[in-house]
């Protein structure tokens, strides 16, 4: 009997030994998405928009990064830099021992990728002056070399067929040490070497597979996941790179996996509440209001500012928008406030100028309590009777008619009818709506801007450059509505090159107050929230411009 006692405890013993073993070795493989499709590219010298770059940022880490908390610029790769008393060179101190890797099917290992010789490779400045001046290269055509171009030495010339990759102000001075040399000191420059196109590339993996070198049999990657597997046009698994040493601003991965399926917003919402996904990064505006309500889901909702800003531009040179006064009697005569609560939802904020707050260096509310433009109906008549008699017209109804175009979706529809019934009640003018295909609207904006247009703008790099000088400069390539005042031309220029955080505050509050209200060049709508559903079990980041740090997230067991 006691050896029957004996022999069952001893079972018992290693039944729940056994049971431990399977609970800590259980993976945490979290499931998210990003919208329907194939990115346009995970190369870092082919990837322009942001889910691109959300792709490929675990996989190819810049020199620098975003701290989502702080939004402040933190080491990537990078594990420190010095900047030259003139402000113009940069030179960075890689991170010691970061393996190239690649995911081998047949072991199911993450694996060292090896030179000629047999010896590991690891990312060296050489990487990095290679993927640099490819995304500089003419010949590759990289879709964001406008970005970091102006700030390499030589790069617009490189860029635009008119000069030599030997003329690049970027060089290697060791296997760690990179430097970069911009013709000019400017304040934001550490976030430009951090862009989505500046990243080291394995100019051996590139060379043998062509443009299939990023297929998950053919690429090698660096940061802390490497590329499983790639389903085209449905999902992609990440798993974690146990050979990324973690830098300052880029931890180690805490999953074992990631999958980002590619779905619909509506169909990402089914899957999780299916319980086939962990994260809906962006709710759908629709399902706002349930969500919000609903005694589960609402606990799992979390709405954070993002980044991005709605804004419906006058095209300048097109009557009657060639008249301030008839611009700001628009723009006075949109009710924001109930755009967002009846139409928009989903936590985002009404705009009162371009940049939204959360930007470095734009203007915030408790810093510019009285700046901006809001919904002042008797302000809007007001403005209007002085255009009308600027105009020599008697009544509205001498206006030209007036045209609003946009990307036909469910969405710009629903905006459009609302301003359409806002001007309508405010002005009395009646104006005709034009949605169109948008891969159609896009491709006619730079030539053709309608009277009336959406546009909008999420950021390349966090600084307030980025929307004022890159966007509505009079030379911008997106400033749609052919808008040109001297004045604020002046005053971003004077702002870009500054080197004080505080009057470069000011400059950018100045030039917010002259292209939103003093000459009402576009229509800020609404600052963008972000509403996303997380599980309960886990822990993850909430990034403001949607490009995520996987590799902080993870699920608790």
């Amino acid at each position: 009997m006691k050896k029957l006692a004996r022999l069952f405890l001893l079972t018992l013993i290693l039944v729940l030994a056994a049971g431990t073993i399977s609970a800590q070795d259980e993976l945490k493989i979290l499931v998210t998405a990003e919208g329907p499709g194939d990115p346009r590219s995970i190369d870092p010298q082919q990837a322009i928009d942001t889910k691109d770059w959300n792709l490929e940022n675990s996989l190819f880490p810049a020199l620098t990064t975003l701290d989502e908390e702080t939004r402040e610029i933190v080491p990537g790769i990078a594990a420190s830099w010095d900047i030259s008393e003139d402000g113009k060179t940069y030179t960075f101190h890689l991170v010691e021992n970061v393996a190239w890797v690649r995911y081998n099917a047949e072991t199911e290992q993450v694996e060292q990728v090896m030179d000629e010789n047999g010896s590991p490779r690891f990312v060296t400045a050489h990487d990095v002056v290679y993927g640099w001046t490819r995304a500089l290269d003419p010949a590759v055509g990289s879709p964001a070399a406008y970005i970091i171009a102006p700030l390499i030495v030589g790069g617009e010339e490189f860029n635009s067929g008119e000069g030599s990759a030997d003329d690049l102000g970027i060089r290697a001075i060791d296997d760690l040490t990179f430097e970069v040399t911009s013709p000019e000191s400017v304040g934001y420059a550490l976030g430009i070497y951090g862009i989505i196109n500046a990243r080291p590339t394995p100019q051996w993996a590139i060379e043998e597979s062509a443009e299939a070198w990023t297929e998950p049999e053919n690429i090698n990657t660096y940061g802390p996941f490497a590329l499983k597997e790639w389903v085209h046009d449905d999902q992609m698994t990440f798993i974690r790179n146990p050979f990324w040493p973690g830098s300052e601003g880029i931890s180690q991965a805490n999953l074992d996996e990631l999958v980002i399926r590619f779905l619909d917003l509506e169909v990402q919402l089914r899957e999780y509440e299916a319980g086939n996904m962990d994260v809906v990064p962006t709710v759908p505006v629709g399902q706002f209001d349930r969500i919000s309500t609903d005694p589960t889901l609402s606990q799992e909702l979390t709405v954070f500012p993002g980044m991005c800003t709605e804004v419906w531009g006058f095209h300048t040179e097109l009557p009657p928008f060639d008249n301030v006064h008839i611009r700001r009697a628009f723009t006075f005569a949109v009710d924001r406030e109930s755009l967002v609560d009846n139409v928009v939802k989903s936590g985002n904020i009404p705009a009162l100028w371009y940049t939204p707050p959360s930007v470095n260096f734009a203007p915030t509310l408790e810093n510019n309590p009285d700046m901006g433009v809001t919904f002042d109906p008797e302000l809007a008549q007001q403005e209007l009777q002085l255009g009308l008699d600027e105009l020599g017209l008697a009544s509205v109804d001498e206006l030209p008619s007036v045209t609003v175009v946009f990307g036909n979706t469910d969405f710009l529809n629903a905006i459009g009818q609302t301003l359409q019934v806002m001007w309508q009640d405010t002005l009395g003018i009646s104006v005709t709506l034009n949605p169109m295909d948008t891969t159609t609207y896009w491709s006619t904006m730079l030539e053709d801007a309608g009277q009336i247009h959406r546009a909008g703008w999420c950021p390349d790099y966090n600084d307030a450059n980025n929307y004022t000088r890159d966007v509505m400069r009079s030379d911008g390539i997106y400033n749609y509505g052919r808008w040109n005042n001297p004045d604020f031309d002046a005053i971003v220029d004077e702002a870009r090159l500054s080197t004080d955080p505080a009057t470069r505050a000011e400059l950018y509050a100045q030039a917010e107050q002259l292209q939103v209200v003093d000459d009402a060049a576009v229509m800020p709508m609404y600052w963008n929230g972000i509403a996303t559903l997380t599980r309960p079990n886990v822990t993850r980041t909430f990034s403001p411009n949607n490009v995520q740090s996987y590799w902080k997230w993870d699920i608790n067991q």
